[in-house]
Parts: structure tokens; C-alpha cells; sequence
């Protein structure tokens, strides 16, 4: 997602038509690590910050949504607050933990050009980060006959996109890929840009880097937003203090569902599973720098499966969302363990897709949890009794690849250079 760059004269709105263009005349050159064209050069964010702005922004939140917002907010000249509860990165938070996929198969565009976007902004911010977050190891995508429809538009965006994407059959994959199993699969797709980020870290570089350039981080919980007369004035916090901004916004995960109750009804808070397997001694080929990250697309089947094949010698990551999930009423009170017949149903999957690791012992799980929307779109839009308090959220179990890019769209959203769309409105939401 390629946008304007900030400039002191007067704010230029794009709409998504415009927004989509830009994104796709750099994604594919950036993904690759290609150098970007003059022409691509002049819609780069300049990382020089802005003239200072006469604005306060209060950002709620210091996850992947939050963070990169409050980030892109301070470069554009405003003076900006990031306040979260537990701190960026936490156990608690959807975007805690050792890793995140991110990849650009998506049936629509404008995820696409959102994980390009942020794969860009990964590596641009890097240097500044003083460390390697983004691991482009590829992406291998399990088919099954019921995933055809998805993978045939995969197919046709990334060709719009310029994006290489192969279809590889079952028996070259086993070739190329001789530690997976391809019981019960029609064909398996090959992503060469994708692979994962480093989730906990990427959080608290983020945060770290915005404080480097002038942010302000608080570790306080947020009661309620005060508002009057059409505007929002102020966010109370726990400890009995308050504080007052000319915008705000709230990127609180899950959390949203307790602040904000009227709008997010129909919001849902979802367990995720994560188990990590000792990977075999002498198994090189079982490592991240050997073999892709994958997802299994079983569109039929009870559950979908994902995983990455070790990161700082975690172990071998099987990740899964079951079939009893809903914890939206609990979300921040039930005990995050792991029921046996859970594991039973990770173990299953490294039989049929890595047999090698049969037999090896588990030695981490972990329970995330994340919140979908119905259509499994994100929220961005104002709050309908305030319009500078900004609801930011639904990640639906894909929004850390695209955190960084969709931080991008919710500054400019809020500083006017962007047009809010549709496709995130609160009004999907609510009734």
C-alpha cells in the first residue's frame, strides 16, 4: 500500500481506487528486495518527521495495530501517547507470542497489497530497529480439491500483482520438499516472498523504535473514553487518573468487546493453539532455513492447520484453531492450557504432513486468542458519537502481516489523507 508522503501544504484524500494503484506498482519489486523505481520513490513515507502538528493522539493498544499506528502517527507530526495495560508484546495480547505468518494468499486485493505494504515497511524499518524481524523462507499451501476456488484466485491476483506463485503437483513437492506428506492433497502452492515475523519482538521494536523517535509509552489500563457533544474528550485510566487528547484510538484486541459493548456485538474472541515439537537431531531439513513455513487449506475439514519450522531454536510450530473456541464472554479470566485431545489433533498433523517428526516429544504449547469479525474484515472507523475517537481492531486471526501497513491506513485515515472505507465500517457491526 503505497500512499502519499507527507508534505506541509495542503492534505491530498485518496479513495481506495487510488489507494489500490499505488500499493500495486511497488509490491512485487519490494517483496523480492528489488530496489523500487524513481516513480515508486515518490509515494515512500519520509521517515524525517513532519512539522509538528497541533494535535494530541492518545493510541489504545501496543499491538500490531496499535503500535504501527502510534508510529506512523508521531512521523506525520503529532504528538502521540501509546498506552497498553500489560505492555507491547505480552502473553496476554493477540499479538504476543514467538511467531507470525505473513503472507499475500488472500482471494481479495486489498489484503494483498496491505502484507506487501507491510513487508516493505518491515525491512525499511529494520536498520532503525537495530535487528532482523521479517523471515522470507516462503510459503508452502497444503490444497485440497474443497480449496480449489481459493487457490484459483489466489492464482489471478498475484498475477495482477506481479507476484510469483507456483503450482506445484504432489509429486514434484515431494521432490523439492521430501520431509512433507501429501496424503489426501490435490496440489500444493509455492509462496517464495512469504514466511514469517518474529510476533513478541516485532512488538517491542516497534514500541522501542517509537520512543527513539519522541513517543511517549505509558503501561496503564484504560476505563472508559469520556465523550461530549460529538466529540471524544478524555480516557480515564484504572489508577484514577485522566487524560485528555484531540484524537483517539482504541486498538485494543479483545478488549474492545468491554470498552466498547454497543458496537461489538458481533465480535468474537477465539482460542488459538500453538504447540512446539523438539525438532530430530541431525534433521537439518526440519529447520526454518531448510524448509517454508505452510498452512494446510482443508476448507472442509473441522479445523485448519499452520505452523513454522523452528525459529531461535524454539521447536517445530504446529498452530491451530479447534472446533471449541469461543471464549468471548471469558476471554481474559480462563486458564490457557491446551486440552489432550487437542494435542492429539497436532500430533495427528505432523503424521500426514511431516513424518519425520513423529514420535518427537512436545515441549511448549501455548494458548493466543484473537477476535473475528463475522466477514473476518478488520474494523477502522469512528465511533458514531465521536468522530476523532477511532475504533481499530478484528484481526480475525490474520492481522499481524498486515499490522504494519494497516497502522499506516489508520494515520493517514486520521490525518485526512486517506478516505475511510467502507469495507472496515463499524456499521457492519452493529445492531
Amino acid at each position: 500500500m503505497e500512499i502519499d508522503p507527507i508534505t506541509s501544504g495542503k492534505k491530498k484524500s485518496i479513495n481506495r481506487r487510488e489507494l489500490l494503484k499505488y500499493s500495486l506498482q511497488g509490491a512485487a519489486v519490494s517483496a523480492l528486495g528489488t530496489a523500487l523505481p524513481p516513480s515508486a520513490m515518490a509515494h515512500m513515507p519520509a521517515f524525517i518527521k513532519a512539522p509538528v502538528k497541533n494535535g494530541n493522539v492518545i493510541v489504545v493498544g501496543a499491538g500490531a495495530f496499535g503500535g504501527w499506528t502510534a508510529l506512523h502517527l508521531l512521523r506525520q507530526g503529532y504528538t502521540v501517547t501509546l498506552i497498553d495495560q500489560f505492555g507491547a508484546g505480552n502473553s496476554q495480547a493477540s499479538s504476543g507470542g514467538e511467531t507470525r505468518l505473513i503472507r499475500a494468499y488472500y482471494k481479495d486485493p486489498i489484503y494483498v497489497d496491505m502484507a506487501m505494504r507491510a513487508m516493505n515497511l518491515w525491512k525499511e524499518n529494520e536498520p532503525r530497529m537495530g535487528q532482523k524481524l521479517l523471515h522470507q523462507n516462503g510459503l508452502l499451501l497444503f490444497n485440497y480439491p474443497s480449496s480449489k476456488a481459493e487457490s484459483d484466485s489466489a492464482v489471478a491476483i498475484y498475477k495482477k500483482a506481479g507476484l510469483p506463485l507456483e503450482k506445484v503437483s504432489l509429486a514434484d513437492a515431494v521432490k523439492r520438499w521430501p520431509q512433507i506428506g501429501t496424503d489426501g492433497l490435490d496440489h500444493v502452492m509455492y509462496d517464495p516472498t512469504a514466511g514469517y515475523l518474529d510476533a513478541r519482538k516485532g512488538c517491542q521494536a516497534v514500541c522501542n523504535l517509537f520512543v527513539k523517535e519522541g513517543g511517549t509509552v505509558l503501561q496503564k489500563q484504560v476505563k472508559q473514553a469520556s465523550m461530549k457533544g460529538g466529540k471524544a474528550t478524555s480516557v480515564s485510566l484504572t489508577d484514577g487518573s485522566v487524560l485528555e487528547a484531540d484524537q483517539f484510538v482504541f486498538a485494543c484486541g479483545p478488549w474492545l468487546v468491554r470498552l466498547f459493548p454497543e458496537l461489538t456485538k458481533k465480535l468474537k474472541v477465539t482460542r488459538a493453539l500453538c504447540f512446539f515439537f523438539a525438532s530430530p537431531s541431525g534433521q537439518a531439513d526440519l529447520v526454518e532455513n531448510k524448509l517454508p513455513t505452510w498452512m494446510d487449506r482443508d476448507m472442509d475439514g473441522p479445523f485448519r492447520s499452520f505452523g513454522v519450522p523452528g525459529s531461535d531454536f524454539r521447536g517445530f510450530k504446529v498452530g491451530l484453531t479447534p472446533p471449541d473456541n469461543n471464549v468471548t464472554d471469558r476471554f481474559d479470566t480462563y486458564h490457557r492450557y491446551a486440552k489432550p485431545e487437542e494435542l492429539e489433533l497436532a500430533l495427528n498433523v505432523l503424521a500426514k504432513r511431516f513424518p519425520k517428526m513423529v514420535g518427537q516429544p512436545l515441549i511448549e504449547q501455548r494458548v493466543c486468542q484473537y477476535t473475528s469479525t463475522p466477514d473476518t474484515d478488520f474494523i477502522l472507523d469512528t465511533h458514531p458519537e465521536a468522530d476523532n475517537l477511532w475504533v481499530m481492531g478484528g484481526d480475525s486471526g490474520h492481522g499481524y502481516k498486515q499490522g504494519a501497513s494497516f497502522g499506516e491506513m489508520a494515520a493517514q485515515s486520521i490525518d485526512g489523507k486517506l478516505e475511510k472505507l467502507s469495507k472496515f465500517a463499524l456499521k457492519r457491526l452493529i445492531g
